[in-house]
């Protein structure tokens, strides 16, 4: 059995460590993980944070969106604990591109690019994303659900690796709230605001595939598709496989996020397996690899 490639989230080797920070991503590589992923955030003057939210409130020792944070709050930025003790700097991509230079462990880093109202992103800022990458560009992979910078990254420079994630046009949550588009829910159970999705379809997976059909449009500069593990499964039983669907147009699929915390959770990862995923995104990545030499 051919085994996915695991990514370890948030430079995470498991629950213990704080979401992206430099030791988490050194202590990846240092364990055998040459793949990486860590969330960034850009800032209105072109600098960039490996940071995951949209304001600073609650997580760090700071207040105020990461996008319009001053120059004196820059200096001393640091994640918190529950009892508002400093754990982790917040970093800089600039710093991580200088440990990128320094291990060549790291086979692929994917910087998630986190898109939110109040993130203005210009050309100007896309066009310093590039150039601070540049040093390591070949083993940089950047993913966003908003297609518009993906489609723009592409524009700009066409040889940087890219990979789309679906999730503002089409998902399925098993929670409740819900905070960002899409906010429709349809007769099979899936968020997609789009006009289609509310037609009488009589089959989910004839709804399915013509959605698919259309993402492609959208998603199509990218080779990696990173797609939210309970939408792969229930889309699955629902009849349309989106892994052999992306295989068909060349493109690979990563699950995310597959923690191995229960044994449901253990089932849905071989179901995933089963079903020829190509990465698995995780929380837990030590976990997952023991239960791959165990099989």
């Amino acid at each position: 059995m051919e085994y996915p490639i695991v990514v370890a989230h948030g430079a995470r080797l498991n629950k213990n460590y704080p979401p992206n920070t430099l030791k988490g991503i050194v202590d990846c590589a240092g364990s055998g993980f040459s793949h990486i992923e860590v969330d960034i955030s850009a800032h209105e003057n072109g600098d960039f944070f490996l940071f995951h939210n949209e304001k600073f409130d609650a997580i760090t020792n700071k207040r105020g969106s990461v996008f319009n944070l001053d120059k004196s709050g820059m200096k001393d930025l640091w994640y918190i604990n529950k009892k508002k003790e400093k754990v982790s700097p917040v970093s800089s991509l600039d710093e991580l591109v200088e440990i990128m230079e320094k291990d060549e462990g790291i086979r692929e880093l994917q910087l998630d690019f986190k898109m939110y109202p109040s993130s203005l992103v210009t050309d100007k800022i896309l066009n310093k994303l590039i150039g601070i990458i540049n040093p390591v560009k070949e083993r940089i992979r950047i993913t966003s659900c908003a297609d518009w910078v993906i489609l723009k990254l592409c524009e700009i420079d066409s040889s940087i690796k890219l990979g789309f994630d679906p999730q503002f046009y089409i998902d399925y949550r098993e929670r409740e709230e819900v905070k960002y588009p899409p906010f429709k829910k349809n007769v099979f159970d899936y968020l997609d605001d789009h006009p289609i999705s509310m037609q009488n379809w009589n089959k989910p997976e004839d709804y399915l595939s013509s959605r698919a059909v259309s993402l492609w449009n959208l998603g199509a500069k990218t080779n990696i598709w990173y797609i939210r593990y309970s939408f792969l499964i229930k889309s699955y039983e629902d009849g349309f496989d989106w892994v052999e669907f992306l295989h068909q147009k060349g493109a690979g699929a990563c699950a995310w996020t597959v923690d191995m915390d229960n044994d449901s959770e253990r089932g849905e990862a071989e179901l995933l397996i089963k079903m020829g995923i190509d990465r698995i995104m995780t929380n837990t990545p030590e976990a997952w690899i023991k239960m791959i030499k165990k099989s």
